[in-house]
């Protein structure tokens, strides 16, 4: 009798969202879809009321800021395991788990747990904790090494300048976390619209990363195919065994919601991107109060915002709001 052939399946990416997302999912996002007040009451109140799992989140993301000589990442504690969502690898054959990811939980208006709530007691002022950082959860080497990769690239979509932009540096942001996280990215490619002397590009930048940077200064394009459509560019560099970064925040909605839907449609693409940071701007939220409306034009809401996320993350992108 001929033995069986052994199993052949490459590993299988599975979504695990936290409960606490479900929740925002199913029920609390539809609550607050319409609503920009100034205080954001109901949606304030629906995140005090998880100050234990917001604690948890934040104090694992502390954790996972790297000090040195640490070389792996710590472990989730079992009530940030609760609070948090997971992106899984499985075994092709036997549907085992081979390494489990942590991703923010889609909760909120998609920004940090604290933010805007002024209820919170270690709250700092509002429109500081917009702009904070701190909550997210980057890949560690030893996490990309799980999923097979090799080379790193960054793809910066609305760069701004190497240590300056509108909410803060993003460029040199990028490049710091990764480094300290044992990730050094072999290539850049960065789109910025506003124009600026080359001088003024490179200035602030480490000659490391002038050495590895496709700087384009001119406004990204959506159509399919070209020139300076960054999946373009994607596809002629990228092969899945490379670890990819993208950063989405060009300030134009149009141009992003396309570019995102264009992800979500083609298959071969979004197996080309591990990780995507995207602010997406939509009607209604403490955002759109506290400075959206004057730029954006679209007729989204934040529960079109989650749909996206958890779609963006069912594909096997580690999808993070960005600020």
């Amino acid at each position: 009798m001929a033995s069986q052939s052994p199993c052949a399946e490459p590993p299988v990416l599975q979504y695990r969202p936290s409960r606490w997302e479900w929740e925002w999912r199913g029920h609390h996002a539809f609550e607050v879809e319409h609503d920009d007040s100034r205080n954001w009451t109901r949606g304030c109140s629906l995140m005090l009321n998880k100050t234990a799992e917001i604690d948890a989140w934040l104090a694992f993301a502390r954790l996972r800021r790297p000090t040195f000589p640490q070389r792996e990442p710590p472990a989730p504690s079992a009530k940030a395991r609760d609070a948090l969502s997971f992106l899984a690898k499985l075994d092709g054959c036997t549907g085992q788990t081979l390494a489990l990811m942590p991703l923010e939980p889609l909760v909120g208006f998609l920004r940090h747990p604290q933010a805007h709530c002024h209820q919170f007691p270690s709250a700092t002022p509002w429109v500081r904790n917009i702009q904070r950082k701190d909550y997210l959860l980057p890949a560690w080497r030893s996490e990309v090494l799980h999923r097979g990769k090799t080379s790193a690239l960054f793809f910066d979509l609305g760069a701004s300048l190497y240590a300056k932009g509108n909410g803060g540096a993003s460029m040199s942001w990028f490049v710091d976390e990764y480094e300290a996280r044992g990730i050094r990215f072999d290539r850049i490619f960065a789109w910025e619209a506003t124009k600026h002397a080359d001088a003024t590009i490179y200035e602030a930048m480490p000659t490391r990363i002038v050495d590895r940077i496709a700087y384009y200064n001119v406004p990204v394009d959506p159509t399919v195919g070209a020139k300076h459509n960054p999946w373009r560019t994607l596809r002629a560099v990228a092969t899945p065994h490379d670890f990819v970064v993208v950063k989405l925040d060009i300030d134009n909605s149009r141009i992003e919601e396309a570019l995102v839907e264009q992800l979500l449609e083609d298959r071969s693409l979004a197996k080309l991107v591990d990780e995507l940071y995207f602010e997406h701007h939509v009607l209604h939220t403490p955002m759109w109060r506290g400075g959206w409306r004057a730029t954006t034009v679209t007729n989204h809401t934040l529960v079109d915002s989650y749909r996206t996320f958890v779609r963006l993350r069912e594909l096997g992108i580690r999808a993070h709001s960005w600020v």
